[in-house]
């Protein structure tokens, strides 16, 4: 068995305690956002091919260069996907990914101009789309896609002053007018802005909640209102969103594990002190409604000791299962897959731990755990 070891990613916006506990360590004091397992060159992983009655496994999650681990792209070649752990304590940046084909544009466009991949102001760093499936651990909430626009102008009269002004405008016009208008008003706009939260400290529902703290942390920010034109979402343990192109979303607080194609383009429009680009956000947005963006797990098979299930990842370079186990159970890889534990633990694979195995390699474990399985399509 080849163990992963992954790569830590100490955002702003991460948990101090969530992953450290998962995996059994003591927190060190920096917040610990991700925790990645894959080739991308942001964070590439290491192996360890261990015998676990001479290797000792402290720590093996984390990746701790020495001697005895090895690139994992020498032994997998370039996976197309990146699985982590993700751990939020404060709001990530209202974002969209690009589809194939504006990738592909965007990144040739910004080598022609020899933006540097390394500068902060890149959107593009590689030709790749980025579509992404995050499956909560515990509690999730997040921001993810257009709630249907005659709900929204109703919500949003509901609660009044600005918001009122919003409706107004979604009511006349559709969603990629009100998108455009929010982050292209300039100093027309910030007025109602300010009208909008003003409102929102007089109204009890989550969205208007979620915008006051917001607000506190962005101020003047037109990123803060358009949050009300999206679904909020608050997902229990096992529940996941699948994110594809143009998908606008903001993960707000929780902790899941996270997989997506190898790609690093996001388009960020607001809520962050990292580049904003709102012109290339209203060319990536996709403005059609996603009534539910909650995606539950199908039903695969029953195994010799538990349970398979598919999220559906339509068009995604990965393709994810949950493999409940109780008792002894082989697996087999029916392409490159990463088996994440990400509750319980067996003999082979203990919590917070990763592995690898190749097209055709089974691997027995024998434990009760929720495994989190990553394949190629």
């Amino acid at each position: 068995m080849r163990l992963v070891r992954g790569v830590v990613q100490h955002y702003l916006w991460g948990h101090a305690s969530a992953i450290p506990k998962l995996l059994g360590i003591e927190p060190d004091g920096r917040p610990w956002a991700e925790l990645w397992f894959g080739t991308h060159l942001g964070g590439p992983s290491r192996i360890l091919e261990i015998d676990e009655s001479v290797i000792e496994r402290t720590h093996s999650a984390v990746d701790e260069t020495n001697g005895l681990s090895s690139p994992l792209v020498s032994v997998a070649g370039e996976l197309p996907f990146l699985v982590k752990f993700l751990a939020a304590a404060e709001p990530l940046s209202l974002q969209a990914h690009p589809s194939l084909a504006q990738a592909q544009a965007g990144y040739a466009r910004e080598n022609r101009l020899a933006v540097p991949v390394s500068n902060s102001r890149r959107i593009y760093r590689d030709p790749f789309a980025k579509p992404e499936l995050i499956c909560a651990l515990g509690k999730f909430e997040a921001l993810c896609g257009f709630r249907d626009p005659t709900e929204t102008v109703d919500f949003l009269h509901d609660i009044g002053g600005g918001a009122s002004t919003i409706a107004t405008l979604l009511a006349d016009h559709d969603l990629a007018h009100t998108i455009q208008f929010i982050f292209t008003g300039g100093e027309e706009f910030q007025p109602v802005l300010h009208d909008v939260i003003a409102a929102c400290e007089q109204h009890d529902s989550a969205s208007a909640r979620w915008v006051v703290k917001l607000a506190r942390a962005h101020p003047d920010d037109p990123a803060v209102a358009a949050t009300l034109l999206l679904n909020h979402v608050v997902l229990k343990p096992g529940e996941a969103l699948y994110l594809g192109p143009g998908n606008l979303h903001a993960y707000l607080s929780g902790m899941g594990v996270e997989v997506m194609g190898s790609s690093d383009n996001v388009v960020r429009c607001g809520l962050t002190n990292k580049h904003v680009d709102v012109n290339e956000l209203l060319a990536t947005v996709d403005p059609k409604p996603l009534a539910d963006p909650v995606v539950q797990a199908e039903p695969v098979a029953r195994t010799s000791a538990g349970r398979l299930w598919r999220y559906p990842t339509p068009g995604a370079p990965f393709e994810f299962f949950v493999h409940q186990i109780d008792g002894t159970e082989t697996i087999r890889a029916r392409a490159r897959e990463l088996t994440m534990c990400g509750v319980g633990a067996t003999d082979r694979l203990q919590r917070g731990e990763v592995c690898f195995l190749q097209k055709g390699e089974e691997l027995t474990l024998t434990g009760q755990a929720t495994l989190f399985r990553t394949t190629e399509p």
